[in-house]
């Protein structure tokens, strides 16, 4: 197999993308808005930056020097956005499983993580810092966790399921009311990284738990701003008291604060995203639009609101070669090998809430050609 093609991006991304130097139609990425070139998103950043400089220089927690307004301003925008009592934000998306987990073990306790087998690599990693069992159940299913819970937690002891919101590669969705039945007789607590999630589904685009109208004490998440809201950093939507505790914790206490533009960029981003309910409509109809004609082809699609669609032929080989032809003919997708993928990888295409109608009957047209 040959090796996977090196992409340098040279333009903002959107449904029209400079890569290596050639204009692409894009369904390569994850800017579901495409507020990372928004005029009023980049005001914001540069506004931010020209006020208060690159970044303040050291760690806003532990009695440090490095907050600013702004980084309140991220807070009030998503705890407002979210409709929770408070918000983190942090250094990056990738560091809020750890920062968040590391506050809810020490403020409730658990004893025994459980986590789902296609998890991010943001989850994988961070479990094992915990020094506690690791428990891996089949990619979500309701009973091999049921299985797993009941030969591995001792008498009075308690679990914490972790997985994705939203699975980045195949675009399916976690299955958290089964897990609430499941975990519910062991007192447990469920924990998603809802990095695709949120800004994206939900009645709300609140993320995961708002896709299927469930609340409760035991329920936890965080993302990134870095996707559906156009800017940087992670962010945990949650009660006051993880959000001070992750505040206080070594996570916001131990990292400098992301870049001045990028608490600008995130307050308008969430701004945007609240005022225009109708980018997330069309962004469900740009999903459906895409599943259908993919699944016309022949290929099993889940019928859901997320704007990922993945596929595989039967070779790696296969692959390449659609790959390869759609870049010829002015088209990106992905050929990808992440989390989840498989050895031979699969084709992956992202939808934007800006693409047009044209745009995705010119790729599914093209794939119906070539597959």
């Amino acid at each position: 197999m040959a090796a996977v093609k090196q992409f340098l991006m040279e333009s903002a991304p959107g449904t029209q993308t400079v890569l290596n130097g050639k204009r692409y139609l894009y369904f390569g990425g994850t800017s579901y808005y495409t507020l990372q070139r928004h005029p009023e998103v980049l005001k914001a950043a540069h506004e931010a930056i020209d006020r208060y400089g690159m970044h303040s220089s050291t760690s806003r927690g532990g009695g440090g020097y490095g907050d600013t307004p702004l980084y309140d301003e991220v807070e009030s925008a998503a705890k407002k956005f979210f409709d929770t009592e408070d918000a983190a934000y942090i250094a990056s998306g990738y560091l809020t499983n750890v920062a968040a987990l590391r506050v809810i073990r020490e403020r409730q306790g658990f004893d025994v993580i459980f986590q789902d087998a296609m998890s991010h690599y943001s989850i994988v990693d961070f479990s094992k810092s915990f020094g506690l069992p690791v428990v891996t159940f089949a990619h979500r299913d309701r009973g091999d966790l049921a299985a797993k819970l009941k030969a591995n937690l001792k008498a009075g002891q308690r679990p914490i399921v972790l997985s994705d919101g939203i699975f980045p590669v195949p675009g399916e969705i976690a299955p958290v009311p089964d897990y609430l039945k499941v975990i519910e007789p062991y007192n447990g607590l469920l924990w998603l990284d809802d990095a695709h999630a949120l800004g994206v589904i939900g009645p709300n685009g609140r993320g995961t738990y708002d896709h299927f109208g469930v609340k409760g004490d035991h329920l936890f998440h965080g993302g990134t701003m870095s996707k559906a809201f156009g800017a940087y950093g992670g962010i945990v939507p949650t009660t006051k008291a993880l959000a001070t505790g992750i505040r206080d914790g070594h996570v916001m206490d131990g990292a400098t604060m992301p870049p001045s533009a990028a608490a600008g960029a995130a307050v308008k981003g969430i701004e945007l995203l609240a005022a225009h309910p109708e980018w997330r409509a069309k962004l469900w109809a740009n999903a459906k639009r895409i599943k259908a004609g993919v699944k016309a082809l022949g290929f099993h699609v889940d019928d859901t609101a997320v704007p990922v669609v993945s596929f595989a032929l039967g070779k790696a080989e296969d692959m390449e070669r659609v790959h390869e032809e759609l870049l010829n003919r002015g088209i990106v997708i992905q050929w990808s090998h992440y989390v989840g993928a498989g050895p031979a990888g699969v084709l992956r295409a992202v939808v934007f809430s800006t693409h047009t109608n044209e745009q995705i009957d010119r790729l599914l047209s093209n794939l119906k050609a070539l597959i």
